[in-house]
């Protein structure tokens, strides 16, 4: 940490009795990273920041190349660009627009204008959330909102607004990832649910079909063949983004392809939704969860530990009617 530049020594602007930090250029780091002197350069509209100073110094002047000028100075050449003369009228001048001063227009530019150098110079935005819990303050500056471009208390206040929004923008993404906020765990069964099992069978040859009479689900590569049930796919899709989406089936125990025909279907037609999520086992009442779209109670279902949603029943005949009963109760 530097504590000292161009041969004099920088300022410790914290007061640890009142929890406060000085924004100062001379102040010891975050405090001088913070200063609007400080070249924390940025882009904003279209036009090139060398420094927060220049781009307000930038807003007194209403000639267009002479702005950009102002604006693309580093901090301590940029103020010496300082006039008076917007103060008669209180107009000031951003790419050729005359705003008034005093206006609510004024004051979201330069929220856009800080928001902008927050957001793209990662020194100042990681030196600014390290004041988390303290007042900021700036003592040097003009209180006069008709005297000055940017009063301590809009300075001020604008950095704190960033640094808490910031803030809370964390603490959501942390609960997040936490699972403290989370989809419902939503599983599908795949046969006679999201596929078609009459599909396969339909392309299977008489000789096939009379070898295997009365245990088809055994027939190698009967499982891949298949098509979906009508709306499954689009219906699928549209869960997805209320729930968190898994496949829970079961695989005919005396018949090994029918288990990777199954990672083949999905890989087919749902594998943006389903990819690396799928659980083959004949005990679904062992897997977690909230919510079970399944035809039949059998391999577990019956005990799965949360809402059973029974797929061909008199209730839910068909995807429609699922989507219905599930989209508005999570939306």
């Amino acid at each position: 940490m530097a504590t000292s530049r161009n041969g004099h020594d920088l300022k410790d602007m914290y007061n640890p009795e009142t929890n406060t930090l000085d924004i100062r250029s001379n102040g010891l780091y975050p405090s001088n990273v913070l200063s609007n002197l400080c070249s924390n350069s940025f882009r904003f509209d279209g036009m090139i920041c060398g420094s927060m100073e220049g781009f307000l110094q930038s807003l007194k002047r209403k000639e267009l190349d002479r702005q950009r000028q102002i604006c693309s100075m580093k901090g301590g050449n940029a103020r010496k660009m300082s006039v008076t003369s917007w103060q008669t009228d209180q107009i000031v001048w951003w790419k050729g627009q005359a705003i008034d001063r005093q206006s609510k227009e004024y004051q979201q530019l330069i929220y856009r204008a800080y928001q902008a150098m927050f957001e793209q110079s990662e020194r100042f935005r990681t030196a600014l959330m390290q004041t988390r819990g303290m007042l900021l303050t700036h003592s040097s500056g003009e209180s006069n909102t008709y005297k000055t471009i940017l009063t301590p208390t809009e300075f001020c206040g604008i950095l704190t607004e960033l640094r808490d929004n910031y803030d809370k923008r964390d603490k959501t993404q942390e609960l997040m990832e936490k699972s403290v906020i989370r989809k419902k765990r939503l599983y599908f069964d795949m046969d006679g649910v999201l596929v078609d099992f009459e599909s396969g069978l339909a392309q299977q040859s008489e000789c096939t079909l009379k070898e295997y009479e009365g245990r088809y689900d055994e027939i190698p590569g009967l499982f891949g063949s298949m098509q979906p049930m009508q709306g499954a796919i689009d219906a699928v899709k549209r869960l997805n983004e209320y729930y968190d989406c898994y496949i829970l089936s079961t695989a005919p125990w005396k018949n090994p392809s029918a288990w990777s025909d199954k990672v083949v279907w999905i890989t087919k037609y749902l594998d943006d939704v389903f990819h690396k999520k799928i659980v083959i086992t004949h005990c679904k009442n062992l897997c977690n969860g909230d919510i079970l779209i399944d035809d039949r109670g059998k391999n577990g279902t019956s005990e799965f530990e949360g809402e059973w949603i029974q797929f061909g029943s008199e209730r839910f005949p068909d995807w429609k009617s699922v989507l219905e009963y599930l989209i508005p109760k999570e939306n």
